[in-house]
């Protein structure tokens, strides 16, 4: 528990509130690149496809280049139209291998590797996504009030009141009890948001939207997280990686976010439309 606390600390202080600072800068993007690099290599890891370097060396070069593309291309004329084009490239080339090296990769294995290291990149550069939309600074904030919020309060709800456990054939240690207090916490979490910005700006806050983006939010935010778990269970590992003392690897710290910020990343602006007036 210290362990956790301790490494929590520092990844605030010198992670999540720089790039909060610093979102307007070359700084996020770096960071998203390498943070997602890490993730597809314990993702990677985690199946037995980290060796395989016709399937590792061009999702390493996409997780690298995605985050620093999504930054410096423009959205709608030359970064959307380049994503569709190399995942329908991506698709063809992966299940290509099962057809020239059947030995060594088969269409099953080939599409999960696919599958699970695109949902990697996507989530990190969706955070990057949302950094360069229009009214960036209100929305971004989001991607840590609905991903940490929720998680804090899920841990240390189900430690003091947790007596049901929720799925526990992929994470015996979430309750039902830990879901709800994560939940009703990111409402109020966002309920809190509103009323600062209301107060800081001349906007007024949508109450009962941000209530209803808090209540999504912390549901995407477990699934993300219960996904990670699955995958993990499914291979016989505990964690990801042991980048990050009592907390895991990347993907054991960042399942939650990315799972929010992909969404944050589709209906962004418009919801700061309709959350602030």
């Amino acid at each position: 528990m210290k362990t956790r606390i301790i490494t929590g600390i520092f990844l605030v202080l010198l992670l999540f509130v720089p790039s909060l600072l610093l979102m307007d800068t070359i700084f996020l993007p770096i960071v998203c690149s390498l943070l997602c690099i890490i993730g597809v290599h314990e993702m990677l890891c985690c199946i037995g496809r980290d060796k395989h370097l016709p399937t590792a060396l061009p999702t390493y070069a996409l997780a690298l280049i995605s985050p620093l593309a999504a930054r410096f291309l423009d959205m709608q004329t030359v970064f959307l139209p380049s994503a569709i084009v190399i995942v329908v490239l991506s698709i063809m080339y992966t299940l290509s291998l099962s057809v020239f090296i059947p030995d060594k990769y088969n269409s099953g294995d080939t599409a999960q590797a696919f599958l699970l290291c695109t949902y990697v990149i996507a989530g990190f550069t969706a955070i990057e996504l949302i950094s360069v939309t229009e009214n960036a600074k209100f929305v971004f904030p989001m991607i840590y009030i609905g991903a940490f919020v929720t998680d804090t309060f899920c841990y240390f709800t189900g430690m003091i009141f947790g007596k049901h456990k929720l799925i526990p054939r992929i994470s015996p240690k979430k309750t039902i009890e830990g879901s709800v207090g994560g939940t009703v916490a990111s409402v109020f979490a966002f309920l809190l948001y509103g009323y600062v910005i209301s107060l800081l700006t001349d906007l007024n806050a949508n109450y009962f939207a941000l209530a209803l983006t808090g209540f999504v939010l912390a549901i995407v935010s477990q699934i993300g997280d219960l996904v990670a778990s699955a995958v993990k269970r499914n291979y016989g590992i505990k964690d990801y990686g042991k980048l990050f003392p009592g907390h895991g690897g990347v993907m054991d710290r960042f399942d939650s976010l990315i799972a929010v910020a992909a969404l944050l990343s589709i209906i962004g602006t418009q919801m700061q439309i309709s959350l602030f007036k």
